[in-house]
């Protein structure tokens, strides 16, 4: 049974989600503020977060910014509105997905759904590699450890979205490929026009070196993006 960790400060939400959740098999956590989504995020094993983007006194992304130093665990922000600016932010912090309230209960369950498949998905074949480890440029992608290591022996911390963006990459070297296909490819279903650009701009922060990043990553106008740098696989 997957655990979703519900974060709102409106107990009415909180009530709703958590009983949709439980009918439909998944045992939910909740919390009220930053410091009891910690606690619970310590306490347990949590497949997804569910995170509203405005809590009160606190702010959503801020607390997704700080998940993320330490956990690649799945979330999805709820927003009280349908703004280009809170998807891109929120994608920016490493957001898996958007719900804009307000919602049925048929695309919740349906979002919560799809994210908790890539997930799983994705570490099944994480699982089932074969010490399936890429180099390119003296960084190193394990697919099968799940990590990326620097030139200078250091790993970097990808999210689940990024690190799937990467497999694509290093897996297709010197390909174009259309956004369309990335998303295919990734086993995303976004309807968000610049989700894989804002993947991409955080993927190539991270790959930063002496060499230029965007040199690794090329943008393809009118089409998609290609990974110029010349990989091996070990």
């Amino acid at each position: 049974m997957d655990s979703i960790l519900v974060v709102d400060d409106d107990d009415a939400v909180l009530d709703t989600l958590g009983y949709l959740l439980k009918k439909n098999a998944y045992h939910v956590f909740t919390a009220v503020n930053g410091n009891a989504l910690f606690s619970e995020l310590k306490s347990g094993a949590i497949d997804l977060v569910i995170l509203d983007v405005m809590l009160g006194e606190e702010n959503g992304f801020e607390l997704a910014m700080q998940i993320r130093k330490a956990s690649n665990v799945p979330i999805i922000f709820l927003t009280g509105k349908e703004s280009e600016t809170d998807k891109v932010v929120g994608l920016e912090v490493g957001a898996d997905d958007f719900i804009s309230k307000p919602y049925s209960s048929a695309e919740l369950l349906a979002r919560v759904k799809s994210v908790l498949r890539r997930t799983k998905a994705y570490s099944q074949s994480t699982a089932n590699a074969n010490n399936e480890i890429f180099s390119f440029l003296d960084w190193k992608c394990d697919l099968t450890g799940r990590k990326l290591v620097s030139p200078d022996k250091q790993e970097v911390k990808l999210t689940s979205g990024e690190f799937s963006l990467l497999e694509v990459f290093v897996k297709n070297p010197g390909r174009t490929l259309s956004r369309k296909h990335m998303l295919d490819l990734m086993q995303r279903e976004d309807t968000f026009d610049r989700s894989i650009d804002i993947q991409v701009m955080r993927l190539r922060r991270k790959l930063t070196t002496t060499t230029d990043q965007d040199s690794i990553i090329q943008a393809v106008r009118g089409i998609g993006y290609i990974f110029a740098a010349k990989v091996a696989r070990n």
